[in-house]
């Protein structure tokens, strides 16, 4: 069932200001309620309102009803099953540069493409229940923004672009992982049964929502609103979702202005790479969205469960799941292959890669990294019983020790990232590598210290230059080593698909999680069968 608030039940909408102690440059205004529609009652109820609470019948009158309405859309960002926690295990588990070792037996199976249990709630259920509980709320603010006065329609269209900007980012997320799912694009209640659809009618339609917002959507924000999307994030996210449905010339539209066109005012690289994961170096010009988290709130072991609780907590979880075991819960973290990748090459000055250095966290980081003495992560030296394995450093704070929650800001549309798929489409477009192309992979090679990928001294930059299938071989190295653990790879995977035996065996050597990936199931995950049994409409994924 699609929405998880009881029937003939409502919940006050109500508003929880951000008060940033700590100078963070947070905007969202998290409302910690959802309105529930009255569904499945004696119709004579109806005409009852309780004069004690809000009900859908008197809300949905105002401007401010409207933006509470959005603020709640925003709030499902804090939920184990979205971005608190969950989803990093499962989107970095899953693609070839994880693995997790998690003690709880059905986490770690999750991410080795072992289903057993449909309904395991950990990484199965509460990620599809939580993204379409923030769907159900965008829905409601969607069907009722029409019906309000606003004084300004250049607000309304604002809130309407947010809207379909976060109801696309999360139906983004719902078809990386599952693919074929019910869409739903009105207020539901718990007697509907939607219908399902295809990754691609699902691809079209985050499309078509997304095509709107950039028309609404600002160029800029001011500092009291950065958490809000703005034009070039909903460009960004368009581009990504024109990527995954392989249509490279739309791609390419989005990805010009970005880079070519307006977005050049407002977006760049930092020259300093590590600014990208540091809670002091937040909305950055590198940035075109941020889930925004705060320790305003340092309260309880987990994300309340209580919508009307003002003081729900809006840190993330991301340090304390991937710290070692000891430090915190190590339900992820690398394979060893990146490592080795990332020292391919010496830097102009002779020096390694410095992506390595603030993105994993091993055993030959202090002779790798000399220049950077008396190494801690965590708050910890390193551990000679952890061996071989690689720690994720990546979005890590000098928190010591370390408390449940952190407040750094989860980046998840980065310019680099953009520059990097500008020249995948460009390629794609071309019969051979355009100059553009090897212009926007020369300047995110060139920002950490490499040379131009012409003058490379490992790879063979004459043959990459001068091939398209060299080029996009290439580039699928390039962006696992400028993205590594930004729940990017797997996205990047499914695109270049993993169809055939020759890709999955070139897998299993980076990752013997792979040996498990079965072709034709594996690629999309076991919908809830709890919702299988419940909508008729719903068939379960291939071969499960």
């Amino acid at each position: 069932m699609l929405v998880p608030q009881p029937a003939c039940r409502t919940v006050c909408l109500i508003i929880h200001i951000l008060n940033t102690a700590d100078m963070k440059k947070i905007a969202l205004y998290i409302l910690c309620g959802a309105a529930a529609l009255f569904t499945s009652c004696d119709p004579s109820l109806l005409d009852l309102q309780n004069e004690n609470t809000l009900s859908t019948g008197v809300y949905w009158k105002t401007e401010s009803d409207i933006e509470a309405g959005v603020i709640s859309v925003y709030g499902m960002f804090y939920r184990q099953g979205t971005w608190t926690r969950n989803i990093y295990t499962q989107m970095i588990g899953m693609a070839d540069e994880g693995v997790s070792y998690a003690g709880w037996t059905e986490l770690n199976e999750y991410t080795k493409f072992i289903f057993t249990d449909y309904n395991f709630g950990e990484a199965n259920t509460k990620i599809y229940r939580e993204h379409y509980t923030a769907i159900f709320r965008a829905n409601q603010v969607l069907d009722n923004i029409d019906n309000v006065a606003f004084a300004d329609e250049t607000h309304k269209n604002d809130l309407i672009g947010q809207t379909k900007f976060l109801r696309s980012f999360y139906y983004f997320y719902l078809t990386t992982l599952w693919e074929n799912i019910p869409i739903v694009l009105k207020t539901s209640s718990a007697a509907d049964k939607p219908m399902q659809a295809s990754a691609d009618e699902m691809l079209t339609q985050i499309e078509t929502d997304l095509e709107d917002a950039v028309t609404k959507l600002p160029a800029t924000r001011d500092a009291n609103n950065y958490g809000r999307p703005t034009k070039g994030a909903a460009y960004g996210l368009l581009a990504k979702a024109y990527a995954q449905h392989h249509k490279w010339e739309d791609a390419r539209r989005c990805l010009e202005w970005l880079i070519d066109g307006e977005g050049k005012r407002y977006y760049d690289l930092v020259p300093n790479w590590a600014d990208n994961f540091s809670n002091q170096t937040e909305d950055n010009k590198e940035s075109l969205y941020e889930i925004h988290f705060s320790l305003t709130n340092r309260v309880g072991f987990d994300q309340t469960d209580n919508y009307l609780d003002p003081n729900a907590q809006l840190g993330t979880q991301i340090e304390m799941n991937q710290a070692p075991t000891g430090i915190g819960w190590n339900n992820i973290e690398a394979r060893r292959w990146l490592v080795d990748y990332y020292k391919r090459e010496q830097t102009t000055d002779g020096k390694n890669d410095i992506r390595l250095f603030y993105t994993l966290w091993y055993d030959g980081a202090a002779s790798d990294f000399p220049e950077y003495p008396n190494q801690l992560i965590y708050g910890k030296p390193w551990n000679s019983d952890w061996g071989n394995r690689v720690f994720i450093k990546k979005y890590s704070t000098d928190a010591s020790p370390l408390y449940y929650w952190n407040n750094n800001n989860f980046r998840s549309l980065r310019y680099a990232d953009m520059l990097l798929l500008y020249a995948e489409a460009l390629n794609e477009l071309g019969a051979t590598p355009s100059a553009k192309a090897i212009e926007c992979l020369n300047r995110v090679r060139n920002r950490v210290n490499l040379p131009d990928i012409e003058d490379s001294s490992f790879y063979n930059g004459s043959q990459i230059t001068g091939n398209k299938n060299a080029f996009r071989e290439h580039l699928k190295i390039e962006r696992a080593l400028e993205l590594a653990m930004e729940c990017v790879r797997w996205v990047d995977l499914k695109r270049w698909g993993i169809n055939d035996t020759n890709t999955l065996n070139e897998l299993k050597t980076r990752d013997s999680d792979f040996n498990n990936f079965i072709i034709g199931k594996s690629i999309r995950m076991p919908l809830p069968q709890s919702e299988v049994d419940n909508n008729p409409n719903l068939k379960q994924n291939d071969q499960y």
